[in-house]
C-alpha cells in the first residue's frame, strides 16, 4: 500500500519462474534477518481489535558504494535515504482506506517517533511520492519538512512524479 506498487514491481523482478511476487516477499519478510522488510521492523496497527494498516522502520545505515546491480528504479530513493543516513526512517505507513482521515495516520506517526525514540534518534525521516498529496499534507501536519527531492523513476503501473525525503526533529 504505501510503497504505491514498488516493493511488488522489485519483488516481481526477484521471482523465479511459477513464483509470484507476494511468495518472494513473504520469503524476505520471514527469512531475510538483514533485510529492512524483515519482520521485526513491522508494526501492525489495530484498531477496535481490527487490523488497519502497519508500519515499517529502521535505523537508516551509512552510505555505502552503490551496487552497479540495483535497479535503476530504486537509485534515487537510495540517494535520498544517503542523505537521511542515521535517522530512524519510516520505509512504509499505510493505512486502508476506510481508516484513513479518522487521526489513525498521525497515531502510526507518533508510534514511529516512540521507536525512534527507543533507538536513540532524534530525527525521523520518510519519503512520500509528490502525487500522494493526503500523505504528504498528513506528514506535514504531524511536524514534518521538506529536506530534498529526486526524480521518480517510472515503472510499469507506478505513478509520475517526484520522491520527497521528509523530516522531522523529535
Amino acid at each position: 500500500m504505501a510503497t504505491r506498487r514498488l516493493t511488488s514491481f522489485l519483488w516481481g523482478q526477484m521471482a523465479a519462474s511459477g513464483q509470484s511476487a507476494f511468495e518472494v516477499g513473504r520469503n524476505v519478510i520471514r527469512n531475510a534477518e538483514d533485510h529492512f522488510t524483515h519482520f521485526r521492523n513491522w508494526r501492525v496497527a489495530e484498531h477496535q481489535g481490527h487490523i488497519i494498516g502497519a508500519l515499517n522502520g529502521y535505523v537508516l545505515p551509512e552510505p555505502s558504494v552503490s551496487a552497479s546491480s540495483t535497479p535503476d528504479v530504486v537509485k534515487p530513493l537510495n540517494a535520498l535515504k544517503n542523505i537521511a543516513a542515521g535517522t530512524w526512517y519510516i520505509s512504509a505507513a499505510a493505512l486502508y482506506s476506510e481508516y484513513q482521515g479518522k487521526g489513525l495516520g498521525a497515531r502510526l506517526i507518533w508510534e514511529a517517533e516512540t521507536i525512534a525514540r527507543s533507538f536513540g534518534k532524534d530525527r525521523l525521516t520518510l519519503m512520500v511520492g509528490s502525487f500522494n498529496n493526503p500523505a504528504y499534507r498528513l506528514y506535514q501536519k504531524c511536524g514534518f519538512t521538506e529536506w530534498a527531492r529526486r526524480p521518480f523513476l517510472p515503472f510499469p503501473g507506478s505513478d509520475e512524479g517526484e520522491w520527497i525525503l521528509m523530516v522531522k526533529q523529535l
